[in-house]
């Protein structure tokens, strides 16, 4: 019996005392003897299948579960995205209307500031100014 590192040796392992058992005394010549060692090729093909085909599928399936949730996670991220860069958008326009308006509030009062007294607004306005509790006039 040698001995084998790692997978090799697990299925040498699986493999061997059912070999010894099953074949102990068996005629390998012949119709029954083909038959036989059809038999035991298949239970060793399903036996090595399940020892290597069994893990890498549980790990390919574990990994296409991984891929599936970061492709989402990747999608939710996207769309997050977009959708910031959407309101970044809309608060940008907003912020030049309300830039435009104060820029027009501005042009306003500096325009009256700009603009001379009416004689009216004069006459009606106190030249000096009076105490408190003084009746203007």
């Amino acid at each position: 019996m040698t001995k084998q590192p790692g997978l090799p040796q697990r299925i040498a392992d699986a493999i061997r005392p059912a070999m010894l058992d099953g074949l102990q005394d068996a005629t390998l010549h012949g119709a029954a003897g083909r038959q036989r060692i059809n038999e035991w090729a298949d239970w060793i093909a399903g036996t090595v299948a399940f020892q290597v085909a069994g893990p890498i599928a549980a790990e390919r399936d574990a990994f296409a579960d991984r891929v599936d949730t970061l492709s989402d996670v990747a999608k939710r991220h996207k769309d997050a995205y977009r959708d910031a860069a959407a309101q970044a958008q809309r608060l940008e326009s907003r912020v030049a209307e309300l830039e435009a308006e104060l820029a027009a509030l501005r042009a306003d009062d500096a325009a009256q500031a700009a603009e001379p007294a009416s004689p009216d607004a004069a006459a009606s306005e106190p030249t000096h100014p009076t105490e408190p509790g003084q009746p203007q006039g």
